[in-house]
């Protein structure tokens, strides 16, 4: 049965009622009569213990809960939220053979301007200095790239000031948001992981910091030609937006993804069952397809027309990114959504051209503007997005 919140004038008068049944008395018409002020005086008070009432219930469910109320339920199901990390790499620095760089100097990256500190002194081996470095601030505020350069913070005799990254060890994430964390438990709540199936695949892929979904099959990855032997495994990862707004993962996040695959972080115990290898186990980045939308004879009012053009936009981008592929026999049938058609890209039009009085002719879709594609199944690594609206 639903909780049902009563309104403030359902509350008084079923106060008005209780206190003329317990007093066995008829309230006078009058406004102010004691009954009714006693009665609306109890009702603003309820309210508020409605409300509370109803926010608590809410916070009780995986599906609607919030903050630290589900982080609570997340841990109940062994799900631990994930706190933010700051960027890691390898960095070269040209200096003097056995020249020390102690571990009080820190570094400034050319590109974001975020600075980095040592993790511990290192002394120059045949003219170079291999430094590891941590990002003083969390997030991915700090994370560069292969190549990307750092200037020392202070001058050290016989060093250079440039450093160099050669190797990320880390890519920096934000902390895990309400919505991820939301997906990752449900996702605990709604499998049963267990053998080194795709429920564990997926849940060891994203315990890292920084991957937003994971897509595991029992597949070569796309585009090989070799035949499917049953120990190959492919992961395709998708990457939080804060690391790039398509979703596309770095080789350092796949990286990390492999190794959480492998082994567990916290106890260093190999996850996969025995006789499964890294040789067989491939872990990808996904692709994001581009989609292009034609719209033919848009009739609606001159006065609107900018911000109807503008919410098409939008409810197609919406529409886009809520596609993903499906994984048979882990994502709930009820879930799947890997097929873009030509008429669901019409209703999403419609509906938005409708509201505002207006009409179109005809919405098409295609991988080039002008296209017309009636139906667009997304394979085992793509997403979607929307490439843009075409007026005609």
């Amino acid at each position: 049965m639903p909780f049902k919140t009563p309104t403030t004038a359902e509350l008084v008068a079923q106060n008005l009622s209780n206190i003329e049944s317990k007093t066995n008395t008829t309230t006078p018409a009058n406004n102010k009569a004691f009954n009714k002020v006693v009665a609306t005086l109890q009702a603003a008070q309820q309210i508020g213990l409605y409300k509370f009432a109803a926010e608590r219930i809410l916070q009780n469910l995986a599906l609607t809960a919030t903050g630290d109320d589900l982080t609570t339920i997340g841990n109940n199901y062994g799900v631990t939220r994930r706190a933010a990390e700051a960027a890691t790499f390898t960095a070269t620095l040209p200096a003097v053979t056995d020249t020390i760089i102690p571990i009080n100097v820190d570094f400034v990256g050319d590109a974001n301007g975020i600075r980095y500190s040592l993790d511990a002194a290192v002394t120059a081996v045949a003219g170079v200095a291999t430094l590891q470095l941590t990002a003083q601030t969390l997030g991915t505020a700090g994370n560069l790239n292969v190549s990307d350069t750092l200037t020392i913070g202070r001058p050290v005799v016989g060093a250079e000031s440039t450093a160099t990254i050669t190797v990320i060890t880390n890519t920096g994430a934000e902390e895990e948001t309400d919505d991820e964390y939301r997906s990752r438990v449900l996702n605990k709540i709604r499998t049963i992981p267990g053998g080194g199936n795709s429920a564990d695949y997926r849940i060891w892929s994203e315990e890292v910091a920084g991957v937003d979904r994971a897509y595991p099959f029992a597949a070569l990855p796309i585009g090989f030609s070799s035949t499917v032997q049953p120990p190959q495994r492919t992961v395709y990862i998708e990457a939080t937006t804060s690391i790039d707004p398509d979703g596309i993962a770095p080789q350092s996040l796949l990286d990390e993804v492999r190794e959480s695959i492998t082994a567990d972080p916290d106890t260093g115990i190999t996850r996969q069952p025995l006789g499964l290898t890294d040789d067989t186990l491939f872990v990808e980045t996904i692709t994001r397809t581009t989609f292009f939308v034609t719209i033919t004879d848009l009739v609606v009012d001159a006065n609107q027309e900018a911000q109807v053009k503008s919410d098409i936009s939008d409810a197609l981008d919406l529409y886009f990114r809520a596609t993903s592929p499906y994984v048979e026999g882990l994502d709930s049938p009820l879930d799947k959504n890997d097929v873009i058609t030509s008429n669901s890209v019409s209703e999403v039009v419609n509906n938005v051209v409708r509201s505002a009085g207006g009409n179109v002719s005809t919405s098409i879709f295609g991988l080039s503007v002008g296209a017309d594609v009636p139906k667009y199944q997304l394979n085992q690594n793509e997403l979607a997005k929307n490439g843009g609206v075409t007026y005609v």
